[in-house]
């Protein structure tokens, strides 16, 4: 299935596996995810996208119509709320692909309280094993921070450990003087694709 439209990429992403896509803002996460949205759910049904930040991409959602017939499109922006929702709705609905975007930018917000890393656990659990049962599709997107790691300065998603531990795939978007890159992470690292943001959504450079 055309996932991505990116061969390379597509090879890592297999039904039943769970895929994070993380970088800075404004480098074409929410862009990617509409891409994967507008060619997986013009073929299958049953998609669910979750935004949990600004509705601007709804304007590229009103230019092809047609591509997301298929995707529930809802908005959250309450942590307890997008949790409440996860036990409630998803876990009783069938999907063929989930998006969430960002999956971690209403946990930052209250990273600070006692159990949010006990309830952030449960929600990623819960995401892992309805997604892997049902052998769909869960992507995420991830913001960033800057951090430290090793003692070298690099760009790394809040709450980065429980999410490296929950999903099978991760992605870093970046870029570099050749241009804006996805790189693989994990499972396996140094697939790098450079792309460019068209109105149409995520164009591969060859």
């Amino acid at each position: 299935m055309r996932i991505s439209g990116c061969r390379e990429l597509d090879e890592l992403i297999k039904p039943g596996t769970t895929t994070l896509f993380y970088g800075e803002a404004g480098i074409g996460k929410t862009n990617l995810l509409l891409t994967i949205a507008g060619n997986i759910c013009s073929v299958v049904s049953r998609c669910i996208y979750i935004g949990t930040e600004d509705t601007l991409f709804y304007e590229r959602v009103a230019r092809q119509p047609e591509k997301f017939e298929n995707v529930f499109f809802t908005h959250i922006w309450d942590f307890d709320e997008l949790l409440r929702y996860v036990l409630s709705v998803i876990y009783f609905t069938q999907y063929n692909a989930l998006f969430i975007d960002s999956i971690n930018a209403l946990y930052r917000l209250v990273a600070y309280r006692e159990d949010s890393l006990t309830k952030y656990g449960l929600m990623l659990g819960v995401l892992t094993k309805k997604t892997r049962d049902l052998k769909a599709y869960l992507f995420a997107s991830a913001q960033v921070r800057i951090g430290y790691r090793e003692y070298e300065e690099e760009v790394v998603a809040s709450g980065m450990p429980i999410l490296e531990y929950w999903f099978n795939n991760i992605f870093k978007m970046s870029e570099d003087e050749n241009g804006r890159f996805v790189e693989s992470v994990k499972p396996v690292e140094g697939v790098k694709k450079y792309y460019i943001i068209t109105g149409e959504g995520i164009e591969w450079i060859s």
